[in-house]
This record gives structure tokens, C-alpha cells and sequence, in this order.
């Protein structure tokens, strides 16, 4: 009769175990991956990714094909973010208006890099990061074709920017997006606006580097 009760109990004992194990197996089979937490620091890094922009002209119709984007790297520090070799061409372009020249404009002056401030907020989840930008105008220092054949005359034009809403980290995928606007241009000394000139939507999609 002992041997019954002590068999009885250790046939228990396993089906509680049993049981046990089979819980612990279903919960973390069906269980998610916990979020991933983030800090304000986790923005900091090196990202490359695409830059496509946009051209909004009155009165033609909207393209429904998707704008072809051109390579980018992005530097993010506690406050500022870096874009190193900002692509010009368009902003040139739309000042030039003549494709060669505008090539020519861009390879005489070389590598632009530009600067963006940013402000974060960590989002209530602590799994994403929305930024505030605060962008300067982009200033450059171009020769322009004169009237005369030959003629080149240096030019100081200055791009004013403004920020795009939106402004992303996301920290599962690390992705990094936001966007602005060149929204006016300035020719020369006397910051003569140019007439004409349609704003240009610059928009950023990138992701960190792996080290």
C-alpha cells in the first residue's frame, strides 16, 4: 500500500513538472520580442541611405512616378546632425537652368557638407526618438556664366531651409528619417531673391552603420 502511495506521488509530482515545462515551452514560443528600449544617446552613430527630392510645379500635374534617390551618409551627434556631400545639383539647376552648366557648377565646387540642429524627444513607449530640426541656410560661393563668352562671375548664394515634420528614430530597425525644404534662393552680396525659383522638398531615409 506504501509503495502504491509513494508511486501515486511521484506520478504526480512528474505531471506537475510536466505541465510546468509545457507552459514555461508555449509562453516563450508565443510571446513577442520585447521592445527595444531606447535613449535619447542611441540617435548618435553613422548612417547611410538615400535622399530623394521633390519639385512642386504650379499647375502641372502631379508625377506618380517615385523620385530616384541619391546615396547619402549622416553623421548624428548629441545635437546636430552632419550630412557629409550634400547633393547641390537641383539648387544649382534651378538658378542655371541649363544641365551642363549646372554640372560644371557643381564639379568646380566640390564636396558641400551641411549641417542640421536637432532637438529630441524620447516617445512614451522609449522606442523611438521624434526630432525637432533646426536648419541654417545653406551658403555657397559659385561662379555663375556671364553674359559675355567666357565671362565667369562669383556668386554668393544663400539656400533658406525649412524643417519637414516628422522627424524619426525608430530603434528596432535604427532608422533614421526627416526631411526639409529649400524654400527660397538669394543671389549675390545684396540677397536679391531668384525669381522663379520653385521650392524643393529633400527628403532622408537611412539607417546606422554597423561597425
Amino acid at each position: 500500500m506504501k509503495n502504491k502511495t509513494r508511486l501515486n506521488k511521484l506520478f504526480a509530482s512528474a505531471l506537475v513538472m510536466g505541465c510546468t515545462l509545457g507552459f514555461a515551452s508555449c509562453y516563450n514560443d508565443d510571446t513577442a520580442t520585447p521592445p527595444t528600449i531606447v535613449s535619447t544617446q542611441s540617435m548618435y552613430g553613422d548612417y547611410t541611405g538615400v535622399m530623394t527630392s521633390l519639385t512642386i510645379v504650379p499647375y502641372e500635374e502631379e508625377s506618380t512616378d517615385t523620385p530616384e534617390g541619391t546615396a547619402i551618409t549622416a553623421t548624428v551627434d548629441n545635437d546636430t546632425i552632419y550630412l557629409t556631400d550634400f547633393p547641390i545639383k537641383d539648387i544649382v539647376l534651378s538658378i542655371v537652368g541649363d544641365e551642363t552648366t549646372a554640372d560644371q557648377i557643381v564639379e568646380a565646387v566640390g564636396q558641400v557638407d551641411y549641417k542640421i540642429g536637432y532637438t529630441p524627444t524620447l516617445s512614451a513607449a522609449k522606442d523611438s526618438i521624434l526630432f525637432t530640426l533646426d536648419p541654417k541656410p545653406l551658403k555657397l560661393s559659385v561662379n555663375i556664366p556671364g553674359t559675355e563668352e567666357g565671362e565667369s562671375l562669383p556668386t554668393a548664394i544663400e539656400v533658406k531651409v525649412q524643417a519637414a515634420e516628422g522627424a524619426n528614430y525608430e530603434g528596432k530597425t535604427t532608422a533614421l528619417k526627416f526631411g526639409f525644404q529649400a524654400s527660397e534662393v538669394l543671389i549675390g552680396e545684396d540677397q536679391t531673391p531668384l525669381e522663379g525659383f520653385t521650392p524643393t522638398t529633400f527628403d532622408f531615409t537611412t539607417v546606422k552603420s554597423r561597425k
